[in-house]
């Protein structure tokens, strides 16, 4: 029996820059495909991606507060509050430490079908002592070719 794919399908542009201390700014866009998914008034994005390995993303999307999950090759977790600061985790391997999250900027917006929408989040990690670097993801998605 074939399993039903919940939401609509998307196709989606993800720019994501980063700079480590000491380091120069690092950017990245990727074009993905994957699906927007509504759940008790609340929207999530669900993507995968290949990076030594596959990664399966879930972001829920909202304005106040917003969650990135990634497991597989990597495993992730990163709450985005403006007003407080989140703890975070980070996973490769056998391995897994906290991450202390503080949000700069957090904007989502999205038309009243869900369809088109952007997702745009500027952040700080840490390791609660030190800054480990210091990121903007932009997440743009429109309706995808069935």
């Amino acid at each position: 029996m074939e399993r039903q794919q919940l939401g609509k399908q998307v196709d989606i542009r993800l720019h994501s820059s980063v700079r480590h201390p000491g380091q120069a700014k690092e950017t990245q866009e990727f074009r993905l495909t994957g699906r927007l998914i509504e759940k008790k008034g609340t929207s999530y994005l669900q993507y995968e991606e290949q990076q030594d390995g596959t990664i399966e993303t879930i972001v829920k999307l909202d304005p106040n507060e917003a969650l990135i999950m990634r497991k597989g090759a990597v495993r992730m977790r990163l709450p985005f509050s403006v007003e407080n600061r989140r703890i975070g985790s980070y996973g490769n391997g056998p391995v897994t430490f906290d991450l202390h999250v503080e949000t700069d900027h957090l904007r989502f917006t999205q038309e009243q079908d869900g369809l088109p929408g952007q997702f745009d989040v500027q952040y700080r990690l840490s390791d609660g002592s030190s800054i480990l670097g210091t990121y903007h993801l932009i997440i743009t998605y429109t309706e995808g070719k069935s």
